[in-house]
């Protein structure tokens, strides 16, 4: 039977969590749906994520994988991640381990018992950020609700659930991580109906995340302009097929 829902799983040298990750997402997803599916998105790691999310595949033929031979950033992943899906229903999360699992079966239960277009997660912790975190993800949420004139908070926050149709439509433009904050805005600009579910993060605690560094916050703030301005476009082109490590 064809899964009804599908988590995908972009992962740039995550060999240190890819396999607690997995390992987590199998119950939660168990519960949704018997025929499930993970698909792994390996975005270009040097680290052996690659081979680990081969060998999690071949033991495992609910999860299956994606290569990208270069590095090409998180909103890339998500679109071969995406592209390579077969579910109707559509999830996605990183593979750091950014809450605890559990939250994946509230948000889909959500989404079918409200009708919802998307279900977006909403931290109800973030106090527990650093200060410099705290300071980073503060002024990013106040300027992307200032630019963009979209009421919303913590929009960069990797646990969203959506129906298929919800993610193709949106035709996102972003390669890196202002993808989140650009299917929150043109969710909220087309009108469709999204729903927030509270969720308690969790801290990385093994490997290094690229999220808070210079490269990475310019590369969103640099999209969050161009989107502002009507003038972003993708850089490069998702994969919507497996290959081979």
């Amino acid at each position: 039977m064809p899964p009804a829902v599908s988590l995908v799983l972009p992962a740039f040298n995550e060999v240190e969590n890819l396999e607690d990750a997995v390992a987590q997402a199998r119950g939660p997803l168990q519960d949704i749906d018997p025929a499930w599916e993970l698909v792994i998105v390996d975005d270009g790691s040097d680290d052996g994520t690659g081979a680990l999310a081969d060998r999690i595949a071949l033991a495992d033929p609910h999860v299956r994988v994606v290569h990208h031979a270069e590095n090409r950033g998180k909103g890339v992943a998500l679109r071969s991640g995406v592209a390579a899906a077969r579910a109707p229903v559509v999830a996605y999360t990183d593979a750091d381990l950014p809450f605890d699992m559990e939250a994946l079966g509230r948000a889909h239960a959500r989404l079918v018992e409200t009708g919802a277009d998307l279900v977006a997660g909403l931290r109800t912790n973030r106090e527990q950020y650093s200060l410099r975190r705290r300071v980073l993800s503060g002024t990013y949420n106040a300027l992307f609700r200032a630019l963009l004139g979209v009421p919303l908070d913590d929009v960069g926050f990797a646990l969203k659930v959506m129906r298929r149709e919800t993610f193709e439509r949106a035709d996102l433009q972003s390669d890196g991580g202002f993808i989140d904050a650009e299917l929150m805005a043109w969710a909220h600009r087309s009108g469709l109906y999204i729903e927030r579910v509270g969720v308690e993060f969790t801290p990385r605690v093994r490997g290094t995340s690229t999220m808070a560094e210079p490269a990475s916050v310019a590369g969103i703030l640099r999209d969050l302009m161009l989107f502002r301005l009507g003038r972003l476009r993708p850089r490069r082109a998702a994969l919507p097929r497996e290959t081979p490590a």
